[in-house]
């Protein structure tokens, strides 16, 4: 079988969506003997390429000076089966989060595509029944993975105990359910806290800029954002913060190895936008070596074995006894180490995959084990 991937932009590299909804499930389908392209949207798509694909898939949305529709309408006639794949809530993006625009503008063109789409495909079971409730749409449930041979694990050379978290630009608020909790346990135990991600500059360089929006009241609509973002900052300053900006999708997870954290934290508000998330954090983690800590709330509480209430008394507990229970803390990992591989590497999540891609009179093939 033969799938082709349609990119949004030259720029696609930069983009973590790229990595997990582009790269990672053709590494899965390579594996499993089928033929890959990745190819960019264009106004035209040479003859070579429209007839190339038995299974063409588009994702999220497009630059709106092309039409995406127009191509799938295109492929479908020419007898190739068509799929859309969406990995976010775009219909409950808060206003603050940095995809908002996204979850406006491009509204026409995502739900077109969803209707146009064969069948459309997802990681989320919650996204999995509004596709099924409001587009009446066949869906599969198509996992995020990691690639373990690409994800390194973690040298271990620290000179004390790491506790780190990892998340894009959009997740200050989650994170301030554990900012309080981190600044209190680090006033009884020695640990560095590592934070990876969030801004792509230095966070001293980040948080300059959102005090001056703050004080010219650039981006009203941002406002609640960069507050949470500054008080965050503030009550890390008192503890021994370390601090790696993101870096290119294809360059992250040697940077995940390098930080070299022992625990990691992946706490997330209990709300719409949320429910329709993956657990990639966790697999990362996990995949470089790192325990995982997840709030308990979907979709973690899917598939994480440690979870925590999002209450400053049950984040301290949890984080403590790992901090102090170096026996436990490896057991655990140790466990989460085999469910990710059993569950989630490339090897695992290919045949999900595969089974989307092919057409219904097809499904019976030899392929179809692990």
């Amino acid at each position: 079988m033969r799938v082709m991937f349609i990119l949004d932009t030259p720029y696609y590299f930069q983009s973590g969506i790229w990595l997990h909804r582009n790269e990672m499930p053709s590494r899965a389908l390579l594996k499993r003997g089928h033929g890959i392209k990745q190819v960019i949207i264009g106004d035209e798509f040479p003859d070579e390429l429209k007839n190339w694909p038995d299974t063409v898939i588009f994702g999220r949305t497009y630059p709106p000076q092309y039409d995406p529709v127009k191509w799938m309408k295109e492929f479908k006639k020419a007898g190739k089966r068509v799929l859309y794949d969406m990995d976010d809530d775009f219909w409950s993006i808060a206003k603050d989060n940095p995809s908002a625009l996204v979850g406006s503008a491009l509204k026409d063109q995502y739900e077109a595509m969803i209707k146009e789409a064969d069948a459309v495909i997802t990681p989320s079971k919650s996204l999995e029944k509004k596709f099924k409730k409001y587009f009446k749409k066949p869906v599969f449930i198509c996992p995020n993975g990691v690639d373990l041979d690409y994800y390194k694990l973690r040298p271990k050379k620290n000179d004390r105990l790491t506790i780190g978290y990892m998340g894009a630009a959009s997740h200050w608020k989650d994170l301030g359910l554990i900012v309080d909790v981190v600044e209190k346990l680090s006033e009884k135990h020695d640990f560095y806290f590592t934070l990876y991600g969030i801004t792509g500059e230095p966070l001293e360089a980040a948080m300059y800029t959102y005090k001056r929006y703050l004080h010219s009241n650039f981006k009203p609509e941002k406002n609640d954002y960069f507050q949470s973002a500054l008080d965050f900052y503030q009550k890390l300053e008192r503890t021994k913060l370390l601090h790696i900006p993101f870096m290119p999708p294809e360059l992250h997870p040697s940077v995940m190895s390098r930080a070299d954290i022992d625990i990691g934290l992946a706490p997330l508000q209990d709300n719409e936008f949320n429910r329709g998330k993956s657990c990639i954090k966790y697999y990362e983690y996990v995949a470089v070596g790192t325990v995982c800590l997840a709030s308990d709330v979907e979709p973690y509480k899917l598939e994480c074995n440690y979870l925590s209430k999002n209450t400053f008394k049950d984040w301290y507990n949890k984080i403590e006894k790992l901090i102090v229970d170096e026996k436990f803390r490896k057991e655990l990992l140790d466990k989460q180490m085999k469910w990710v591989a059993d569950n989630r590497s490339v090897e695992a999540i290919g045949l999900p995959w595969e089974l989307a891609a092919q057409k219904p009179s097809k499904l019976r093939t030899l392929n179809q084990q692990r």
